[in-house]
């Protein structure tokens, strides 16, 4: 009397098996630990294949050399200019509330004696200032290349910004696409786990009682 038999797989998980494995994987988090298929350090990062049939563990480090994997499908980053014009636009605003908070307040205020006062310093400031051309001149030059350098400065943290988006958006690929010799071992190793699972289920005549 032969033994029994293990029971069957899934119908789905046996298609998967027989299917050829597709080189399409998305990366998931388990809740434990295991060692990556690649330098055996535990890790919760896990990539399965899209079309089933394959799966392992393997460290987010290792998603960010394209000798192991490449991601296709990379959400869409803003460029530097577009950053700038949004920014720009919250910048005006800002002046545009900011000068009408302004004008509202030196509408209320403008009878006070205060008021008076502040138009009498301004009319002496604006005569002073008048009989110092070269200096205003050079006050200015300086007040323009400030402002340059503050361009600059603004500029390099929205290519900062940019390029952190990037990294980002590259660690969030729509799927990942294994190197083909990555793949390769993958493959053997599905191969070798199908076949495993087939041997154990055949099932050999015993020896008959009294030989």
């Amino acid at each position: 009397m032969s033994s029994p038999s293990s029971p069957p797989s899934s119908p789905g998980a046996a298609a998967a098996a027989q299917q050829p494995l597709v080189n399409r994987y998305t990366d998931k988090t388990a809740t434990q630990e295991r060692p990556c298929f690649i330098c055996l350090r535990p890790t919760t990062k896990v990539l399965a294949s899209q079309q089933g049939g394959d799966w392992f563990y393997a460290c987010p480090s290792h998603l960010q050399d394209t000798g192991f994997a490449k991601g296709e499908g990379i959400p869409t980053v803003p460029t530097v200019e577009a950053l700038a014009a949004v920014a720009a636009a919250r910048k005006k605003k800002a002046g545009l509330d900011a000068a009408k908070k302004k004008a509202d307040e030196a509408k209320d205020s403008s009878n006070s004696p205060q008021q008076q006062q502040k138009s009498h310093a301004a009319k002496l400031g604006s005569a002073v200032l008048s009989g110092l051309g070269h200096v205003a001149t050079k006050t200015a030059a300086s007040v323009t290349s400030f402002y340059t350098d503050e361009d600059a400065i603004e500029r390099k943290k929205l290519q900062d910004e940019v390029d952190r988006l990037e990294r980002e958006a590259r660690m969030k690929p729509a799927f990942w696409v294994l190197h083909r010799d990555i793949f390769y071992l993958r493959q053997a190793e599905v191969k070798k786990r199908t076949a495993k699972k087939a041997l154990n289920g055949i099932s050999f005549p015993r020896v008959p009682n009294g030989l």
